[in-house]
């Protein structure tokens, strides 16, 4: 179907497939990974804050590499925990490794981990857990200072699924500086590399086990394999661990980096954008994430958390009329669905079954006008 208004749209004009055109063609240049993915890495790497990045396959094969990490590397406990209300791909590779899920409740705040509800769990099963996972969902941002605190307080392991979330800043700090992250550049979302997704790291440590783990367990992806080399085998097929195929390539790289030339206006004109929808909405209506003076929500989409189902399910058929594309807040309950409902019974976490119930998104992106969104409130505030 071709919508009006799609969830999202290519960002790349002529100029840009004329350059990508060229790539290709140029019989110099290397297709599979190389010196374009460390390039891409370097600028990614600045842009964020961090020392190192790695460029893969997905956003869900970066979640992957955290999960493997924490499997080989971390400290044998055997619980992770997780938002009730998130990416599958943000719990199902923890839960192949062998971890244990624990879920909790999300709030209407910032869509992010309930953070009371996090330190009532902790207070009695710290000891147990191996790496809290947040979610920065929609692009909202959690409050990463109370956050830093709770891994202090009860010395627990903190990483951020921020997939959804490549812009996002706390206290002007991009929303992946301060914890060991992930985030996606895949179509649908704020950056564009045709596939794609980034792991981001301080810890040399970390970074040695991801490249590796990204290239089958090749000790040769190291520019310094000091420590990993084993004399009993052929140093060009010298597996240190059990890892996969998640690289990436330098088509994508070097599509992404196209892309990412554009990333402070695409920052702008979200900002924008999301300011017209929360002006015009009715929020005796519809709730939306507050906003706080020390973080910059860069949303993702547009949320529409109704006051009722009903008017859900009105904007929906006005959406199929008008032909704007929707979603549903992301997994809605998790709990709900068929390969997580044995863990625990859906109904223990209001907050997603609302979402769930009540809620559903439209696309954002930076070639939306401003005045399609009014319109578009102002029809949806009179259901």
């Amino acid at each position: 179907m071709v919508y009006n208004w799609p969830l999202n749209v290519n960002n790349f004009t002529f100029l840009d497939k004329l350059k990508i055109c060229s790539f290709i063609l140029n019989p110099t240049k290397r297709w599979t990974q190389g010196d374009e993915v460390k390039s891409f890495e370097r600028k990614f790497s600045k842009f964020v804050g961090k020392k190192y990045s790695v460029f893969v396959s997905s956003g869900s094969t970066a979640n992957t590499l955290l999960a493997m990490y924490l499997r080989d590397r971390g400290d044998g406990k055997g619980t992770v925990v997780f938002p009730s209300t998130t990416w599958i791909t943000s719990i199902s590779p923890f839960l192949r490794e062998g971890f244990n899920p624990k879920f909790i409740d999300v709030t209407l705040d910032d869509l992010s981990l309930n953070l009371n509800h996090l330190e009532d769990y902790l207070s009695k099963n710290a000891e147990n857990v191996a790496c809290v996972f947040f979610t920065s969902l929609l692009g909202f941002v959690p409050d990463l200072k109370r956050i830093e605190a709770i891994s202090k307080k009860y010395k627990v392991r903190i990483m951020f699924d921020n997939c959804e979330n490549t812009f996002g800043s706390f206290e002007g700090e991009n929303v992946s500086k301060k914890f060991t992250s992930t985030t996606s550049t895949y179509f649908g979302h704020q950056l564009q590399s045709i596939e794609g997704g980034f792991v981001f790291t301080d810890s040399e440590e970390e970074y040695n086990y991801f490249l590796m783990a990204r290239n089958h367990g090749m000790v040769r992806s190291l520019s310094d394999s000091k420590g990993y080399t084993n004399p009993l085998v052929d140093s060009r097929f010298d597996f240190n661990i059990l890892g996969n195929n998640f690289r990436n390539n330098n088509l994508n790289a070097f599509v992404g980096k196209l892309d990412f030339a554009r990333a402070e206006n695409y920052i702008e004109s979200r900002l924008r954008l999301y300011k017209v929808f929360k002006h015009h909405l009715n929020e005796d209506k519809f709730t939306l994430p507050f906003d706080y003076a020390n973080r910059t929500h860069v949303p993702f989409s547009l949320p529409l958390i109704c006051e009722t189902p009903s008017i859900k399910d009105k904007i929906l058929k006005r959406c199929d009329v008008l032909g704007i594309e929707t979603r549903p807040i992301i997994s809605g309950n998790l709990l709900r669905q068929s390969c997580l409902k044995s863990y625990d019974d859906y109904a223990n976490y209001p907050i997603s079954e609302l979402l769930n119930n009540n809620g559903l998104y439209v696309g954002l992106y930076s070639r939306l006008s401003e005045s399609k969104i009014q319109r578009f409130v102002e029809d949806i505030n009179k259901l």
